[in-house]
């Protein structure tokens, strides 16, 4: 009769462990773990292996950003009192014929002829 062996089975945690562990609360190492598929609930029992804890602990990080292109600069500005030119002169128009203000209206008729 050949006995055949057992795989190695990993350690199993539960839930208090794990979140003591991450230093976590129940609720958010369970919000993970569930989001990922990182743990096996048996009615309301949630059990983790150790992979299922590396998983949690990748799942955490952040992703690596990568570096942001240049942008141009949208405006221009002339000296500290000079003239800013809009990004969007359609919503500068209709942000000025809006305003209730007089200087509103002077600028208006200065930047677009209104």
């Amino acid at each position: 009769m050949r006995v055949q062996s057992m795989p190695r089975m990993d350690e199993v945690f539960t839930l208090d462990e794990v979140a003591a562990a991450l230093r976590m609360t129940r609720r958010g190492v369970l919000k993970i773990a569930k989001r990922h598929g990182l743990c096996m609930v048996h009615g309301r029992e949630v059990t983790f292996t150790e992979s299922d804890v590396e998983g949690i602990k990748q799942a955490m990080r952040p992703a690596a950003k990568q570096p942001l292109p240049a942008v141009a600069v949208r405006s221009q500005v002339e000296g500290r009192v000079g003239k800013v030119k809009s990004a969007s002169p359609k919503l500068r128009n209709l942000f000025l014929q809006r305003s209730t203000k007089p200087w509103a209206k002077k600028l208006l008729k200065e930047e677009f002829g209104e």
